[in-house]
């Protein structure tokens, strides 16, 4: 048989095979099989395959080795060595370069399935969250009683979301004088003493200084965690995000989700956070405007209860009676101007 003849059937047989290397493609790591069918390509005892191919330049001066590079389009992105104990001819090194294409072609279409099943994990989770989000819509639109009612229903849905175990809101007072409020995602609150240590001294208190979202991505490592004060639990936090809830230029609480899981929040998560978050903005703001209302309310009716007997009294000619008129009247003056506040 002619040395031409040979290469051409050895070719043949050789392409004839690229099936199975598109096949490996598909396998979580696909080296192992590539690897298996680089042998029996090259008739080989051993292959070797580097990914990437590092610094050092591809030569080999033994017989029995040799060396080619990986390549995807004229980009080299690893390196094969090939062994075997009877020496390599030129046909062998023709086959080689055509393997180093094949290969890389392999790590592509690998690459390449990997990309899309990661954007089809994250678009059904954005479509799930999105679920979660409308369904959080429904229940807010329905109305909950108070904010504190409204924050426990949040952090009990919010985790999930965004890949979380746990979730945290700090809600701000609405009033001079009030205190913060911090509720877990287990529907508990926290002590008033915890909640005022979080706002002034943890990740919440960073978020509120800088109005900005926070991601940590390893507690272990990231100094910015490592120089808070540590709170002992049973389920250590390894990745946290924190997002603050706006509403104009006032801060009225802030969102923190944790997990025990290293490296598992990324920006694609606290995006999806902070989107998350200004429909929670919306929805506090709104709770706070309802309790604000009903406060005004019920303090309106007290008020117009001291008129009502101030002017009885006023007509049954007791004079002092007067200066009941004139303290509702200061307190209906001030209550205009906190509102007016609250607008600004």
């Amino acid at each position: 048989m002619s040395k031409r003849k040979s290469r051409t059937i050895r070719l043949h047989q050789a392409l004839e095979g690229y099936g199975l290397f598109l096949a490996a493609a598909r396998d979580a790591d696909p080296l192992p099989r590539l690897r298996d069918l680089a042998c029996d390509w090259m008739h080989a005892e051993e292959v070797v395959i580097h990914i990437p191919a590092g610094l050092a330049p591809l030569h080999c001066n033994d017989s029995n080795k040799i060396c080619g590079s990986i390549q995807i389009g004229r980009q080299v992105v690893g390196a094969i060595e090939v062994y075997r104990s009877h020496p390599f001819d030129e046909d062998d090194r023709a086959l080689l370069a055509t393997l180093g294409k094949m290969i890389g072609a392999a790590l592509e279409h690998h690459s390449l399935q990997s990309q899309i099943a990661s954007h089809s994990l994250e678009a059904r989770a954005y479509s799930d969250t999105l679920d979660r989000l409308l369904d959080f819509g429904r229940q807010v639109v329905r109305g909950a009683a108070t904010p504190l009612e409204l924050a426990i229903l949040i952090v009990s849905q919010i985790p999930v979301m965004v890949s979380g175990d746990r979730a945290s809101l700090l809600l701000l007072p609405d009033e001079t004088g009030d205190e913060p409020i911090l509720v877990l995602s287990d529907g508990t609150l926290t002590t008033t003493e915890r909640a005022v240590q979080v706002s002034e001294q943890g990740l919440v208190a960073m978020v509120l200084r800088d109005r900005l979202p926070i991601i940590i991505d390893e507690t272990d490592t990231d100094r910015r965690w490592l120089s808070l004060p540590m709170q002992q639990t049973d389920t250590p936090t390894r990745c946290a995000m924190a997002v603050p809830l706006l509403w104009g230029s006032h801060a009225v609480g802030v969102l923190t989700v944790t997990t025990s899981q290293s490296r598992l929040f990324s920006p694609t998560h606290l995006n999806l956070l902070e989107l998350v978050t200004c429909h929670v903005s919306l929805a506090v703001h709104a709770a706070l405007l309802d309790a604000r209302i009903a406060a005004t309310a019920a303090t309106m009716g007290a008020m117009a209860t001291y008129l009502e007997t101030a002017l009885q009294a006023i007509q049954a000619g007791d004079v002092t009676a007067l200066a009941t008129v004139g303290a509702v009247v200061e307190r209906l003056r001030n209550e205009q101007q906190s509102l007016l506040a609250k607008a600004l």
